[in-house]
C-alpha cells in the first residue's frame, strides 16, 4: 500500500469513528506515521506533525464546523504544509536557467522537458549541452532536441564545459530561453563541484535548479544543501515521482530546507512534467484526482489538436469524441495518467487502462470506417453496420465489438461530468463534486 493509500485509510477511518476523541485521532496519527515513515520522511518531521495535528484537533471550532470537520480540515492542510507548503510558480520569463545534480537524477531529460514547457508558452528556447562527462550526453540531448523541435548548443569534440558555454552564448542572441545542460557525478566531489562553479560563472544564469529523483526520500535534504552552498540554487525539480515510494520524503526534506519545488517528473515523455503544487499533489495520490492538472493538460493538447472542451466537461461524448481523445493521447500522455487526475483510475476496467499504440490505430480505422451520423449516435451500431464497419478498417467483427465496449465504458465515466458546470471548473469546486460523483463511498470535504 502506498502513501497516498494509507493516508486515505486513516483520514477514512477517522471521518467514520463514533467520536472524534482523543483515541480516534491517536490511533489516526499513528497510522499516518506509519505511512510517512515508509515514504522515508524524516522521523523528526512525522513527531512534529504529529503534535502538529493533535495540538490543533482541540482548539476552538472555526464558524461553521464541527469538531470532526476541523479535525479532517486540520490534518489535510498539516500534511499539505510537510509536503511542500505553498505552491511555488515557476518564473515565468526566466532567461537563462542551469540545471545542476548528480548521476542518474534525470537532468537531461527534464531540460527537454522544461524546454518544451517554456516552447508551448511561445518561447523560443534553445538547450545547451553542457554535460562532456557522460558518454553519449550530446547525442541524447540532439535526439530529445528533434523530438520537441528545440535546437540544441554543443560541440562534440570540446570537453571543456565552460569553453562550451561560452562558445554557444555567442551563437544564441535569438533565444529567450537558454536551458543549460550539465554534467554529473556519483557524489558532488571536488572535480565536479569546481567545474560546474566554472560553468555557472561563464553562463551567469538567473535561475539554479537543483534535479533530484524521489527516491533519494529524505537524502534529498543533504543534496539541496551542498549543492545550495556552492551555487545557490533557488528551485528545485523531483524526477520520477510517478514511480517511487520515497517521493513524500524528498518532498519534505526539500520543504525543511526551504528549496521551492518548482516541477515534478512524472514519465519519460516530454510532456510529462508538472508545475508542483502540495495539495493537488496530496489530493491526486489519496485518490480524490487532481482536476486542475488535467484540464491544464488539456488545454496544452487542444492547442495541437481539436478537442472540444467544453463538450466533454458537458459529458457530450460521442465517436467523435472519442477519436479526438486518441488523437491527444500522446500529448496529453498515456490515458492511466488522464485517469488518475480525473480520480477515475480504480473506476474504469484495467484493461482499458493498457491500450497500447496498435490498439489505437485499430480504433481509428475502425472509426474512419463510419458514416458522419454513426460517430455521432453510437447507439445505430446494429449488427449489419458493425460487420461493414469491420470489413471496411480490415478488422474483425470480434475487434469493432470490443472497441464499442471501450468506448461505452468511458462515455459512462465522461457523462458524469455532465454535473460539473463551468462555473465550478473556474471557482475549484469541480474537484469536490467529482470526489462525490465517482466515490464509491462518501467522502470527508475540506472547506
Amino acid at each position: 500500500m502506498g502513501l497516498g493509500e494509507q493516508l486515505r485509510e486513516a483520514m477514512e477511518k477517522l471521518r467514520r469513528a463514533t467520536f472524534t476523541d482523543k483515541t480516534a485521532i491517536k490511533e489516526a496519527v499513528k497510522q499516518m506515521q506509519r505511512a510517512l515513515i515508509s515514504a522515508d520522511v524524516d522521523i523528526k518531521l512525522v513527531l512534529e506533525i504529529s503534535k502538529t495535528i493533535e495540538k490543533a484537533a482541540f482548539a476552538s471550532l472555526p464558524p461553521g464546523l464541527n469538531r470532526r470537520e476541523h479535525v479532517l480540515k486540520e490534518t489535510h492542510d498539516a500534511l499539505a504544509e510537510l509536503l511542500g507548503g505553498k505552491s511555488n510558480p515557476p518564473p515565468e520569463n526566466p532567461k537563462r536557467i542551469l540545471l545542476v545534480g548528480l548521476f542518474g537524477s534525470g537532468k537531461t531529460t527534464t531540460c527537454g522537458k522544461i524546454a518544451k514547457y517554456y516552447a508551448k508558452r511561445g518561447k523560443k528556447v534553445g538547450i545547451i549541452a553542457g554535460d562532456t562527462f557522460r558518454p553519449a550526453a550530446l547525442e541524447q540531448l540532439q535526439q530529445i532536441g528533434e523530438k520537441i523541435d528545440v535546437p540544441i548548443l554543443g560541440n562534440k569534440k570540446e570537453k571543456n564545459a565552460q569553453k562550451i558555454v561560452k562558445e554557444s552564448l555567442k551563437q544564441a542572441k535569438e533565444f529567450d530561453l537558454l536551458v543549460c545542460d550539465s554534467a554529473g557525478r556519483d557524489a558532488l566531489d571536488t572535480e565536479l563541484q569546481k567545474e560546474i562553479k566554472h560553468m555557472h560563472n561563464e553562463f551567469e544564469p538567473e535561475h539554479t535548479w537543483l534535479v533530484l529523483g524521489a527516491d533519494m526520500g529524505q537524502l534529498a535534504s543533504k543534496q539541496s544543501k551542498a549543492f545550495h552552498e556552492l551555487l545557490g540554487v533557488n528551485g528545485v525539480i523531483i524526477t520520477r515521482l510517478d514511480g517511487s515510494a520515497k517521493g513524500g520524503g524528498a518532498l519534505a526534506a526539500c520543504h525543511q530546507t526551504k528549496s521551492p519545488v518548482f516541477f515534478v517528473g512524472t514519465g519519460e515523455n516530454p510532456t510529462d512534467l508538472q508545475s508542483f503544487d502540495a495539495t493537488r499533489y496530496l489530493s491526486r495520490i489519496m485518490g480524490y484526482g487532481d482536476l486542475q492538472s488535467l484540464l491544464e493538460k488539456a488545454q496544452e493538447a487542444s492547442l495541437e489538436s481539436e478537442i472540444d472542451l467544453q463538450a466533454l466537461a458537458k459529458g457530450q461524448f460521442t465517436f467523435e469524441t472519442f477519436y479526438q481523445q486518441l488523437e491527444a493521447t500522446k500529448k496529453m500522455g498515456p490515458l492511466d495518467k488522464v485517469m488518475d487526475l480525473m480520480g477515475l483510475k480504480q473506476q474504469l476496467p484495467k484493461e482499458l487502462m493498457e491500450v497500447g499504440q496498435e490498439k489505437l490505430d485499430k480504433f481509428k480505422f475502425m472509426m474512419d470506417s463510419m458514416s458522419q451520423k454513426e460517430k455521432q449516435n453510437p447507439e445505430l451500431l446494429n449488427n449489419s453496420r458493425i460487420s461493414r464497419i469491420a470489413k471496411g478498417s480490415g478488422t474483425t467483427q470480434e475487434e469493432v465489438r470490443s472497441m464499442l465496449k471501450q468506448f461505452k465504458h468511458m462515455q459512462k465515466a465522461f457523462k458524469k461530468l455532465k454535473k460539473i458546470d463551468e462555473t465550478d471548473l473556474q471557482d475549484g469546486k469541480g474537484m469536490e463534486k467529482l470526489q462525490k460523483l465517482f466515490a464509491k463511498k462518501k467522502k470527508f470535504k475540506i472547506r
